[in-house]
Protein backbone atom coordinates (compact mmCIF):
# COMPACT_ATOMS: atom_id res chain seq x y z
CA UNK A 1 0.00 0.00 0.00
CA UNK A 2 1.11 3.67 -0.89
CA UNK A 3 1.96 6.01 1.79
CA UNK A 4 -0.29 8.81 2.22
CA UNK A 5 0.26 11.85 2.06
CA UNK A 6 -2.81 14.05 2.93
CA UNK A 7 -6.54 11.96 4.05
CA UNK A 8 -9.70 14.05 4.34
CA UNK A 9 -12.29 12.55 6.26
CA UNK A 10 -15.76 13.22 6.53
CA UNK A 11 -15.34 16.69 5.77
CA UNK A 12 -18.18 18.87 6.03
CA UNK A 13 -18.23 23.10 5.61
CA UNK A 14 -21.75 25.06 5.76
CA UNK A 15 -22.41 28.76 4.33
CA UNK A 16 -25.72 29.56 5.88
CA UNK A 17 -28.29 26.54 4.86
CA UNK A 18 -25.83 25.35 2.30
CA UNK A 19 -23.07 22.77 2.43
CA UNK A 20 -20.66 24.00 0.33
CA UNK A 21 -18.32 20.49 1.35
CA UNK A 22 -20.72 17.46 2.03
CA UNK A 23 -18.84 13.88 3.69
CA UNK A 24 -15.81 14.82 1.43
CA UNK A 25 -13.12 11.87 2.16
CA UNK A 26 -10.30 11.18 -0.54
CA UNK A 27 -6.37 10.86 0.23
CA UNK A 28 -3.58 11.58 -1.92
CA UNK A 29 -0.65 9.27 -2.45
CA UNK A 30 2.92 10.57 -1.56
CA UNK A 31 4.74 11.16 -4.31
CA UNK A 32 1.38 11.54 -6.91
CA UNK A 33 -0.01 14.63 -8.52
CA UNK A 34 -3.47 14.34 -7.71
CA UNK A 35 -5.71 16.50 -9.45
CA UNK A 36 -8.93 18.02 -8.20
CA UNK A 37 -11.29 18.47 -10.68
CA UNK A 38 -14.79 20.50 -10.69
CA UNK A 39 -16.76 23.10 -11.78
CA UNK A 40 -16.80 26.72 -10.54
CA UNK A 41 -18.87 26.41 -6.95
CA UNK A 42 -17.68 22.39 -6.67
CA UNK A 43 -16.22 23.35 -3.37
CA UNK A 44 -12.60 23.03 -4.69
CA UNK A 45 -11.04 26.12 -3.00
CA UNK A 46 -12.97 25.67 -0.14
CA UNK A 47 -11.29 22.66 0.24
CA UNK A 48 -7.69 24.08 -0.11
CA UNK A 49 -8.30 26.72 2.06
CA UNK A 50 -9.18 24.44 4.74
CA UNK A 51 -6.23 22.47 4.05
CA UNK A 52 -3.62 25.24 4.01
CA UNK A 53 -5.13 26.58 7.45
CA UNK A 54 -7.32 29.44 5.91
CA UNK A 55 -10.33 28.47 6.86
CA UNK A 56 -12.01 25.78 9.17
CA UNK A 57 -14.82 23.01 8.54
CA UNK A 58 -17.79 21.91 10.36
CA UNK A 59 -16.72 18.33 10.77
CA UNK A 60 -14.08 16.05 9.34
CA UNK A 61 -10.65 15.10 10.01
CA UNK A 62 -7.57 16.26 7.64
CA UNK A 63 -4.00 14.15 8.27
CA UNK A 64 -0.98 15.59 6.40
CA UNK A 65 2.07 13.80 6.17
CA UNK A 66 0.71 11.43 9.40
CA UNK A 67 0.07 14.54 11.68
CA UNK A 68 -3.86 15.97 12.79
CA UNK A 69 -4.03 19.12 11.39
CA UNK A 70 -6.18 20.08 14.42
CA UNK A 71 -3.49 19.25 16.90
CA UNK A 72 -0.51 20.27 14.88
CA UNK A 73 -1.02 23.24 12.91
CA UNK A 74 2.11 24.75 13.33
CA UNK A 75 3.82 21.59 12.05
CA UNK A 76 1.90 21.51 9.03
CA UNK A 77 2.45 25.09 8.24
CA UNK A 78 5.94 24.32 8.01
CA UNK A 79 5.77 21.53 5.59
CA UNK A 80 3.00 23.13 2.91
CA UNK A 81 3.35 25.21 0.05
CA UNK A 82 0.55 27.01 -1.18
CA UNK A 83 0.05 29.11 -4.42
CA UNK A 84 -3.78 30.43 -4.31
CA UNK A 85 -5.73 31.03 -7.66
CA UNK A 86 -4.97 34.77 -7.29
CA UNK A 87 -1.66 35.84 -5.06
CA UNK A 88 -1.07 39.27 -3.56
CA UNK A 89 2.44 41.60 -4.16
CA UNK A 90 3.73 44.59 -2.81
CA UNK A 91 4.35 46.30 -6.53
CA UNK A 92 6.78 48.45 -6.01
CA UNK A 93 9.35 45.63 -4.53
CA UNK A 94 11.64 43.73 -6.94
CA UNK A 95 10.61 39.97 -7.57
CA UNK A 96 13.94 39.48 -5.13
CA UNK A 97 13.08 41.50 -2.60
CA UNK A 98 9.44 40.25 -2.20
CA UNK A 99 11.21 36.60 -1.94
CA UNK A 100 13.78 37.77 0.96
CA UNK A 101 11.15 39.73 2.87
CA UNK A 102 9.10 35.94 2.48
CA UNK A 103 11.94 34.09 3.48
CA UNK A 104 12.63 36.26 6.50
CA UNK A 105 8.77 35.58 7.80
CA UNK A 106 9.26 31.77 6.90
CA UNK A 107 11.88 32.18 9.25
CA UNK A 108 15.62 31.71 7.32
CA UNK A 109 18.42 34.31 7.82
CA UNK A 110 19.06 36.96 5.65
CA UNK A 111 21.89 34.87 3.72
CA UNK A 112 20.00 32.12 3.58
CA UNK A 113 16.89 33.54 2.15
CA UNK A 114 18.76 35.59 -0.46
CA UNK A 115 20.20 32.14 -1.75
CA UNK A 116 16.81 30.77 -1.68
CA UNK A 117 15.22 33.10 -3.32
CA UNK A 118 17.91 33.78 -6.40
CA UNK A 119 17.85 29.62 -7.03
CA UNK A 120 14.15 29.31 -6.79
CA UNK A 121 13.38 32.52 -8.84
CA UNK A 122 16.32 30.85 -11.39
CA UNK A 123 13.98 27.85 -11.13
CA UNK A 124 10.83 29.07 -12.16
CA UNK A 125 12.30 30.80 -14.91
CA UNK A 126 13.17 34.65 -13.63
CA UNK A 127 16.61 34.76 -13.45
CA UNK A 128 16.69 37.57 -15.76
CA UNK A 129 13.81 39.45 -13.63
CA UNK A 130 14.74 38.96 -10.16
CA UNK A 131 15.57 42.88 -9.72
CA UNK A 132 12.17 44.29 -11.98
CA UNK A 133 9.20 45.46 -9.70
CA UNK A 134 6.76 43.31 -9.59
CA UNK A 135 4.05 45.74 -10.89
CA UNK A 136 5.46 45.65 -14.00
CA UNK A 137 5.24 41.76 -13.99
CA UNK A 138 2.27 39.99 -16.55
CA UNK A 139 -0.36 37.70 -15.11
CA UNK A 140 2.21 34.82 -16.26
CA UNK A 141 4.97 36.10 -14.43
CA UNK A 142 2.93 36.65 -11.13
CA UNK A 143 1.90 32.85 -11.05
CA UNK A 144 5.45 32.03 -11.73
CA UNK A 145 6.76 34.23 -8.61
CA UNK A 146 3.63 33.05 -6.70
CA UNK A 147 5.15 29.40 -7.08
CA UNK A 148 9.21 30.44 -6.24
CA UNK A 149 7.34 31.93 -3.16
CA UNK A 150 5.27 28.63 -2.07
CA UNK A 151 8.81 26.74 -2.50
CA UNK A 152 10.60 29.22 -0.20
CA UNK A 153 10.38 26.37 3.02
CA UNK A 154 11.46 23.41 0.83
CA UNK A 155 7.77 21.81 1.14
CA UNK A 156 7.10 18.48 1.13
CA UNK A 157 3.47 18.86 -0.08
CA UNK A 158 2.60 22.04 -2.72
CA UNK A 159 -1.17 22.75 -3.48
CA UNK A 160 -2.02 24.66 -6.49
CA UNK A 161 -5.21 26.39 -7.40
CA UNK A 162 -6.02 26.48 -10.53
CA UNK A 163 -2.85 27.65 -11.40
CA UNK A 164 -2.72 28.51 -14.93
CA UNK A 165 -6.45 30.16 -14.78
CA UNK A 166 -5.98 33.39 -17.15
CA UNK A 167 -2.58 32.16 -18.67
CA UNK A 168 -1.38 32.18 -22.19
CA UNK A 169 -0.71 29.14 -23.85
CA UNK A 170 3.37 29.72 -22.79
CA UNK A 171 2.78 30.53 -19.40
CA UNK A 172 0.55 27.39 -19.11
CA UNK A 173 3.16 25.88 -20.31
CA UNK A 174 5.79 27.08 -18.32
CA UNK A 175 3.99 26.57 -15.14
CA UNK A 176 3.05 22.99 -16.26
CA UNK A 177 6.71 22.11 -16.60
CA UNK A 178 7.65 23.72 -13.12
CA UNK A 179 4.88 21.20 -11.25
CA UNK A 180 6.48 18.46 -13.23
CA UNK A 181 9.80 19.75 -11.88
CA UNK A 182 8.45 19.71 -8.48
CA UNK A 183 7.19 16.30 -8.43
CA UNK A 184 10.18 14.90 -10.08
CA UNK A 185 12.34 15.74 -6.99
CA UNK A 186 9.84 14.22 -4.63
CA UNK A 187 7.00 16.95 -3.94
CA UNK A 188 3.43 15.75 -3.53
CA UNK A 189 0.82 17.85 -5.71
CA UNK A 190 -2.57 18.70 -4.92
CA UNK A 191 -3.56 20.85 -7.93
CA UNK A 192 -7.07 21.93 -8.60
CA UNK A 193 -8.40 23.03 -12.00
CA UNK A 194 -11.45 22.82 -14.15
CA UNK A 195 -9.03 22.89 -17.51
CA UNK A 196 -9.74 18.42 -18.14
CA UNK A 197 -7.03 18.63 -20.68
CA UNK A 198 -4.66 20.56 -18.20
CA UNK A 199 -5.63 17.54 -15.38
CA UNK A 200 -5.19 14.40 -18.07
CA UNK A 201 -1.59 15.76 -19.16
CA UNK A 202 0.65 16.19 -15.65
CA UNK A 203 -1.68 14.03 -13.42
CA UNK A 204 -1.52 10.53 -12.21
CA UNK A 205 -4.48 10.72 -9.97
CA UNK A 206 -7.47 12.74 -10.19
CA UNK A 207 -10.29 13.12 -7.99
CA UNK A 208 -14.00 14.26 -9.34
CA UNK A 209 -15.85 16.92 -7.43
CA UNK A 210 -20.06 17.79 -7.79
CA UNK A 211 -22.02 19.61 -5.54
CA UNK A 212 -19.28 19.50 -2.62
CA UNK A 213 -19.27 15.16 -2.33
CA UNK A 214 -16.47 13.22 -4.21
CA UNK A 215 -18.20 11.71 -7.19
CA UNK A 216 -15.62 9.04 -7.95
CA UNK A 217 -11.66 8.89 -8.07
CA UNK A 218 -8.66 6.81 -9.29
CA UNK A 219 -5.83 6.95 -11.30
CA UNK A 220 -6.30 8.91 -14.73
CA UNK A 221 -6.62 5.28 -16.62
CA UNK A 222 -9.17 4.11 -13.66
CA UNK A 223 -11.32 6.91 -14.22
CA UNK A 224 -11.37 6.93 -18.28
CA UNK A 225 -12.08 3.04 -18.20
CA UNK A 226 -14.15 3.16 -14.98
CA UNK A 227 -16.68 6.06 -16.58
CA UNK A 228 -16.41 5.02 -20.33
CA UNK A 229 -17.59 1.49 -20.88
CA UNK A 230 -14.26 1.53 -22.58
CA UNK A 231 -14.67 -0.29 -26.14
CA UNK A 232 -11.69 -3.52 -26.85
CA UNK A 233 -11.17 -4.33 -30.67
CA UNK A 234 -9.82 -7.75 -30.76
CA UNK A 235 -8.62 -9.30 -34.20
CA UNK A 236 -8.84 -13.17 -34.07
CA UNK A 237 -7.81 -15.74 -35.74
CA UNK A 238 -10.32 -19.16 -35.61
CA UNK A 239 -13.19 -17.31 -34.22
CA UNK A 240 -15.64 -19.55 -33.12
CA UNK A 241 -19.40 -18.78 -31.17
CA UNK A 242 -18.00 -20.76 -28.23
CA UNK A 243 -15.23 -17.88 -27.87
CA UNK A 244 -17.75 -15.36 -28.41
CA UNK A 245 -20.23 -16.72 -25.66
CA UNK A 246 -17.01 -17.16 -23.23
CA UNK A 247 -16.20 -13.47 -23.65
CA UNK A 248 -19.53 -12.62 -22.95
CA UNK A 249 -20.14 -14.17 -20.12
CA UNK A 250 -17.12 -12.75 -18.33
CA UNK A 251 -18.10 -10.75 -15.29
CA UNK A 252 -17.50 -6.73 -16.47
CA UNK A 253 -17.99 -7.38 -20.26
CA UNK A 254 -21.29 -5.52 -20.82
CA UNK A 255 -21.75 -6.55 -24.70
CA UNK A 256 -20.37 -7.23 -27.47
CA UNK A 257 -20.18 -6.65 -30.95
CA UNK A 258 -19.27 -8.58 -34.05
CA UNK A 259 -17.87 -6.06 -36.53
CA UNK A 260 -16.35 -8.46 -39.65
CA UNK A 261 -15.59 -11.76 -39.54
CA UNK A 262 -12.31 -11.40 -37.71
CA UNK A 263 -13.23 -8.48 -35.71
CA UNK A 264 -14.91 -8.92 -32.50
CA UNK A 265 -15.56 -5.36 -30.24
CA UNK A 266 -15.70 -5.79 -26.19
CA UNK A 267 -17.86 -3.36 -24.51
CA UNK A 268 -16.20 -3.30 -20.78
CA UNK A 269 -16.85 -1.50 -17.53
CA UNK A 270 -14.04 -2.14 -14.68
CA UNK A 271 -11.22 -0.08 -13.27
CA UNK A 272 -8.60 -2.35 -14.04
CA UNK A 273 -7.00 -3.43 -17.33
CA UNK A 274 -8.28 -6.32 -18.45
CA UNK A 275 -7.04 -7.09 -21.82
CA UNK A 276 -4.49 -9.83 -20.80
CA UNK A 277 -7.08 -11.96 -19.39
CA UNK A 278 -9.11 -11.59 -22.50
CA UNK A 279 -5.97 -12.58 -24.55
CA UNK A 280 -5.64 -15.54 -22.49
CA UNK A 281 -9.25 -16.51 -22.55
CA UNK A 282 -9.46 -16.55 -26.26
CA UNK A 283 -6.07 -18.17 -27.13
CA UNK A 284 -7.00 -21.31 -24.39
CA UNK A 285 -10.18 -21.34 -26.15
CA UNK A 286 -8.38 -22.20 -29.84
CA UNK A 287 -8.37 -18.25 -31.17
CA UNK A 288 -4.95 -16.87 -32.35
CA UNK A 289 -5.38 -12.97 -31.36
CA UNK A 290 -3.51 -11.03 -34.41
CA UNK A 291 -5.12 -7.48 -32.76
CA UNK A 292 -6.21 -6.31 -29.17
CA UNK A 293 -6.56 -1.89 -29.17
CA UNK A 294 -8.34 -0.66 -26.02
CA UNK A 295 -10.00 3.13 -26.90
CA UNK A 296 -11.02 4.49 -23.74
CA UNK A 297 -12.85 7.51 -23.63
CA UNK A 298 -11.07 10.90 -22.92
CA UNK A 299 -10.97 12.11 -19.51
CA UNK A 300 -13.24 15.06 -20.78
CA UNK A 301 -15.93 12.44 -21.82
CA UNK A 302 -15.16 10.80 -18.91
CA UNK A 303 -15.69 13.75 -16.42
CA UNK A 304 -19.04 14.31 -18.53
CA UNK A 305 -19.99 10.98 -17.97
CA UNK A 306 -19.51 10.96 -14.19
CA UNK A 307 -21.11 14.24 -13.38
CA UNK A 308 -23.79 13.26 -15.29
CA UNK A 309 -23.66 16.30 -18.07
CA UNK A 310 -23.30 13.91 -21.21
CA UNK A 311 -26.06 13.93 -23.32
Amino acid sequence: MMATAISIKNLHKKYGPRYVLDDLSFDVEKGSIYGFLGQNGAGKTTTIKILSGLSISNEGQIIIDNMDSSLEAEKIKNILGLVPQDSEFYDERTALSHMNYFARLKGLSKDEGQEQSMFLLERVGLANEMTKKVGSFSHGMKKRLSIAQALLNDPKILILDEPTNGLDPVGVRQVKQIIRECNDIGITILVSSHNLLEIQEICTHVGILKNGKLITEGTIGDIRRLESNGVITVGIYNMSPEIVSLVENMEYVVKTELKEKNILEIYVNSKTDVKPEINKLIVNNGGEVFKLIENSLSLEDAYLSATGMKE
